[in-house]
């Protein structure tokens, strides 16, 4: 995911990114648990909630993919869905992913943390809590959310995640509606004692393909706004996972990754079915965990980096990309955004569309 985080207060994400750029292996996995969701989110890169089905891994295979993770080596897993807490086995889950070695986040809508479900998952060895404050007009962000309590929700469960002593993450995927407002946003959101702040572009999967039309303006110019914001207040770092940002900018405080996970092979998406996707919003199916587990040696780090760079090989680049002198620093972008671009570029890099360079790759505006 084209994931952009600030950070005001120290943690281990630097530290994280250093160790992916130096190892360049699958280390980080995004877990959809369940499919059952309670809201109906616009932009919904999984379109949860959308097909009738609201399946959950059985206990036997999220125990067993548990094993499979540590014994491949991987550092970090982000519950996810749907909705991960309806998943009936999550402090369950939690519990026994942190025995195993692996740091636990939690990818949330907010409404079902409560301070005691809060405590109960810090307990139980849950690091992070992640959820979503689209807009600061309640009925806004309950309209792009698909609940009437959402707002509420979201901010009471940031402030249970921070009172419970888990880091709190206030996240907003940006649009034409809230752009303008997002410094607002993250304004709003380090009064309530938010540790870290993080950024989506609305990229074109699932039910967001719906609603395109909604897609910010400039998400890179939006990003150099809020990198402005945050070292004026004192934030410490910035963590990219969008190949083009900072590409082309340089802002006054440090700014780690600038690479899509995916595409270098160390973070993916893994379904309920126990299916593993190139990312979470280019869903292509490359092999299936527990399939690959039971005939390597319970690991799927080497069979994933294989997988990955067959698939990377065959997405198509366009040869301007390749020839442009910032091509070693992004790899042509998103390949999601890639794929629903009409040349075949990804629709963020502003360099004019000339067939033949003459100049920098011009990622920012």
């Amino acid at each position: 995911m084209c994931i952009v985080t600030f950070d005001w207060e120290r943690n281990d994400a630097v530290e994280k990114v250093k160790s992916f750029s130096r190892n360049n292996s699958l280390s980080f996995v995004v877990l959809e648990l369940t499919e059952a969701c309670n809201f109906n989110c616009m932009w919904c890169y999984a379109a949860a909630n959308r097909g009738g089905s609201s399946r959950h891994m059985p206990w036997e295979k999220a125990e067993r993919l548990i094993k499979i993770l540590a014994d491949s080596g991987i550092k970090q897993v982000t519950c996810s869905g749907g909705e991960p807490l309806m998943y009936p086995h999550l402090e369950r889950f939690v519990r026994s992913a942190t025995e195993h070695g692996l740091i636990v986040h939690l990818n949330t809508n907010g409404y079902f943390l409560t301070k005691e479900r809060a405590r109960e998952l810090k307990k139980a060895g849950m690091t992070q809590v992640q959820t979503n404050i689209d807009s600061l007009n309640p009925d806004e962000h309950n309209r792009v959310r698909g609940n009437s309590e959402s707002f509420e929700r979201a901010v009471a469960a940031l402030k249970n995640a921070r009172d419970a002593g888990m880091t709190a993450v206030s996240q907003t995927v940006l649009t034409k509606k809230n752009e303008k407002d997002v410094v607002d946003i993250f304004r709003f959101a380090r009064s309530i004692g938010v540790q870290r702040c993080r950024v989506w572009d609305m990229v074109p999967s699932g039910t967001a393909i719906e609603n395109i039309e909604l897609r910010p303006t400039s998400f890179i110019g939006t990003l150099k706004e809020l990198c402005s914001f945050a070292e004026e207040t004192g934030a410490i770092s910035v963590e990219s996972a969008d190949p083009l940002f900072p590409a082309n900018h340089r802002p006054g405080i440090d700014v780690y990754g600038g690479i899509c996970a995916a595409s270098m092979g160390g973070f993916t998406t893994i379904s309920v079915q126990g299916d593993v996707f190139f990312c979470a919003t280019l869903r292509k199916t490359l092999y299936n965990a527990f399939e690959v587990a039971e005939s390597n040696g319970n690991s799927i780090r080497d069979i994933h980096a294989e997988k990955v760079r067959k698939f990377v090989g065959q997405l198509h680049v366009p040869d301007e990309c390749r020839e442009c002198e910032h091509f070693k620093l992004c790899h042509g972008g998103c390949p999601t955004r890639r794929a629903f671009s009409p040349d075949g570029r990804d629709y963020w890099c502003i360099r004019p569309r000339p067939a033949k360079i003459s100049g920098p790759c011009a990622m920012s505006t």
